[in-house]
């Protein structure tokens, strides 16, 4: 709520075919901060919440300003939040952390002007935009426990995933 983010609380989700898959005080997030919208609404963890709002405002809203003529960061486009799956939606594999609530995968940003810039069109033509999505994906790591996109492997080619697992020692993967 300090950081302006426009979000409703809702009860307890849990699912019948998966017991362990849930979020005991899950958060729909509609704006992770004034004039920054999350397309489509994303149900998740107010820990998720929290690390994605301070990341848009510490860094992704500053590296969009090196983006000429596309004015201010105004949407974060995701492929999933909260879903109940295993890893990587492979059968028998460990739970996602998607199905606690704890992670949140990002396609796309939006500005005020021009396109929206892709996690996944960005090759290795120098671009401003290859720039600004190398850029927020490294500095996601100060927010988040796990990052993974385009080259980790095949099912994170796309997008950049995004989660606050606990791990011991503050262990981080980035990758």
């Amino acid at each position: 709520k300090a950081l302006g983010a426009v979000f409703a609380e809702r009860p307890p989700l849990t699912e019948a075919s998966e017991r362990d898959c849930g979020i005991e005080r899950p958060v729909v997030v509609a704006k992770v901060l004034p004039g920054v919208t999350v397309r489509p609404e994303a149900v998740m963890r107010c820990e998720t919440a929290l690390a994605l709002a301070k990341w848009t405002k510490e860094f992704a809203m500053p590296a969009a300003q090196h983006l000429s003529g596309r004015g201010e960061l105004t949407g974060i486009d995701h492929g999933t939040a909260y879903l109940c799956r295993p890893r990587n939606g492979i059968a028998g594999e460990t739970l996602s952390e998607h199905a606690f609530g704890n992670a949140i995968d990002i396609a796309g940003f939006r500005f005020e002007k021009g396109e929206a810039v892709n996690v996944a069109a960005p090759g290795r033509e120098g671009s401003l935009e290859e720039a600004f999505v190398q850029a927020v994906r490294k500095t996601a790591c100060l927010s988040f426990t796990t990052v993974l996109g385009p080259g980790a492997d095949e099912a994170h080619a796309d997008h950049l995933h995004l989660d606050v697992k606990a791990r011991s020692g503050g262990f981080r993967i980035c990758q």
